[in-house]
């Protein structure tokens, strides 16, 4: 029933659906979102791993204009992203469901 429920919501758009297993355990089902945007460094924290970005509206997500930070991916290397560097990013879920920036690069 579960998996009945779950195929139902993701082919409707349901973006997230709560539904039980059989040992009525909660699970949640989240549609895999990705979404890309543009913006600029602000700041970067190595050590924590995280880029705060004044971003342009991000469309998929109905984000306007805004100044974020984002968790980064293990595979970003910071040295090509100091602050005041325009660039173009794909942002993705993590398992905790905040988004993190999958991809990044220089925007031309």
């Amino acid at each position: 029933l579960s998996l009945a429920f779950l195929t139902i919501a993701s082919s409707i758009g349901v973006t997230s659906a709560v539904a039980f297993d059989t040992t009525q355990r909660f699970v949640i089902a989240q549609a895999a979102e990705k979404a890309s945007g543009e913006g600029v460094i602000k700041g970067v924290d190595a050590s924590e791993r995280k880029l705060l970005i004044a971003h342009g509206p991000i469309p998929a997500l109905k984000w306007p204009s805004m100044t974020m930070a984002f968790g980064v991916a293990p595979n970003i290397d910071f040295a090509a992203l100091p602050p005041g560097v325009k660039v173009k990013f794909t942002l993705s879920r993590d398992a905790k469901g905040l988004y993190v920036v999958e991809q990044i690069h220089r925007a031309e």
